[in-house]
């Protein structure tokens, strides 16, 4: 890392999820739910729960579904 100041992004946010919270969200997706929707439910912001999906994906935990984060509802 250089010398010179860094940006760190994101630092308001709050990445930490208990398992109980991800084996929720992973429901959730399952049922169709849409990304905002389930940020409501888990009382979390959108980006939270973005950075989650986008980690279980990579990790093969949710597959991709019709619709996208915007669920299946909305196709």
């Amino acid at each position: 890392r250089p010398k010179k100041e860094l940006i760190i992004v994101l630092d308001d946010l709050d990445f930490s999820w208990l398992p109980a919270e991800v084996a929720k969200v992973k429901k959730l997706w399952d049922f169709g739910w849409h990304i905002a929707d389930i940020a409501k439910q888990m009382r979390r912001d959108v980006d939270e729960v973005a950075i989650l999906i986008m980690h279980l994906s990579r990790r093969g935990e949710i597959k991709r579904r019709k619709g996208g984060v915007f669920g299946e509802v909305y196709c």
